[in-house]
C-alpha cells in the first residue's frame, strides 16, 4: 500500500534525475536487435531487472502502435497483470505512444500514470527506432514501477522488504494496548457497580472510576495511534510531515491524560481537605502546560522549516 500523493510529490521533486535515469537505461540497450526479437527481449529484461528491480515489463510496437509480440514480464513485477494486452493489441491511443510519435527526440519518458496491466503508478520509457534510410521500425517500451523506483533512488529497499515484519509487530502492540484499555474500562464499570451495591465512599469510588476511565482513554488512544500510523496508513519515514503528525498525535494523547489526572488529584485533595497534595496536582498541570508549549514550539519550527 502506497500513498500516491507522496509518490507524485517525490517524482516532481526528483523529476529530472528520474527521467535521465530511465532514458539512460533504455538507450543502453541494443534496441534495434530487441525490437524484432521477443526471445532477446526476454533475456535482456531478465538481465537488467536484476540490476534495476523497478523494471516490470517490456514490449515492442510497430510504426502504427500495434504490439508485435506478447508482453515480457519481469520476475520483480509487483502484481499479476490485471488486464491482458498482448500480441496484436492496438496501443496507438496510449499517451506514451502519442508522446513518442510526436517527439523530436528518439527516447521519451512519460509522466506517472496508472498502468493498465498492474494498476500501479508507473512510468514508461519509449524509444523510437528510425533507420538512417528513414525506415520506421517501431518502438520499444519499458515499464517502470514508480514506488520501487523511488525506493531504489532513496536506498530504502532493505527497509521496504522488512516493513511487513515491522507492521506485524506494531499490530500486536496496538492490539495489546487496546486490549488493556478495554480491561481498564471493564474494571471501571465493575467499580461503578460495586459502588452502588456496597457502602463505600461515593467520592472515592467516583474518583477511582474517573481515573480508570481516563487511563483506558489514554491507552486506547495510544494503541489506535500506533495501528493507524504504523499499520493502516502508508507512511513515508523520509518525509517531515509524517514524523510531525505522529509526534503530534502521541504528545496530544499524553497531554490530555496528564491534564485530566492533575485535575482529578487537585479536586480530590480539596474535597478531602488534604491541601498538601494540591501542589502535586499543580505541578502535574504545569508539566502538561510545559509539554503543550514544547509541542507548540516544535510545530512552529517545523512549519518554518517547511516554508
Amino acid at each position: 500500500m502506497h500513498n500516491h500523493f507522496l509518490l507524485l510529490d517525490k517524482f516532481r521533486k526528483y523529476k529530472a534525475t528520474i527521467q535521465d535515469l530511465l532514458a539512460s537505461i533504455t538507450t543502453s540497450l541494443d534496441v534495434e536487435s530487441l525490437i524484432m526479437d521477443p526471445e532477446a527481449q526476454r533475456k535482456s529484461l531478465v538481465k537488467i531487472s536484476k540490476a534495476y528491480p523497478f523494471i516490470e515489463l517490456m514490449y515492442s510496437l510497430d510504426a502504427q502502435g500495434v504490439q508485435r509480440y506478447d508482453t515480457i514480464y519481469s520476475q520483480n513485477v509487483t502484481a499479476a497483470p490485471q488486464r491482458y494486452m498482448g500480441k496484436g493489441s492496438d496501443r496507438s491511443h496510449r499517451p506514451y505512444f502519442l508522446a513518442a510519435q510526436s517527439s523530436s527526440t528518439r527516447t521519451v519518458v512519460t509522466e506517472p500514470y496508472l498502468s493498465s496491466a498492474t494498476h500501479k503508478l508507473s512510468l514508461s520509457s519509449v524509444q523510437h527506432i528510425v533507420t538512417t534510410s528513414g525506415e520506421d521500425r517501431g518502438y520499444l517500451v519499458i515499464n517502470f514501477n514508480l514506488a520501487r523506483l523511488v525506493s531504489y533512488l532513496l536506498g530504502d529497499e532493505r527497509r521496504g522488504r522488512l516493513h511487513p515484519l515491522f507492521q506485524g509487530v506494531y499490530t500486536i502492540i496496538g492490539i495489546c494496548l487496546i486490549g488493556v484499555s478495554l480491561w481498564l474500562l471493564a474494571g471501571a464499570f465493575y467499580t461503578l457497580k460495586e459502588g452502588f451495591s456496597l457502602d463505600h465512599s461515593a467520592t472515592n469510588a467516583s474518583f477511582g472510576i474517573v481515573v480508570m476511565l481516563t487511563l483506558s482513554l489514554a491507552v486506547f488512544d495510544l494503541g489506535k495511534t500506533i495501528l493507524e500510523e504504523e499499520v493502516l496508513m502508508s507512511k513515508d519515514i523520509n518525509h517531515y510531515r509524517s514524523s510531525r503528525r505522529t509526534i503530534m498525535r502521541f504528545m496530544a494523547a499524553i497531554i490530555i491524560a496528564v491534564s485530566i489526572e492533575a485535575l482529578l488529584l487537585m479536586f480530590k485533595s480539596v474535597l478531602s481537605s488534604n491541601m498538601q497534595n494540591v501542589m502535586y496536582g499543580v505541578w502535574m498541570l504545569l508539566s502538561a502546560v510545559g509539554l503543550l508549549a514544547g509541542l507548540g514550539v516544535y510545530l512552529k519550527l517545523s512549519r518554518e522549516e517547511e516554508k
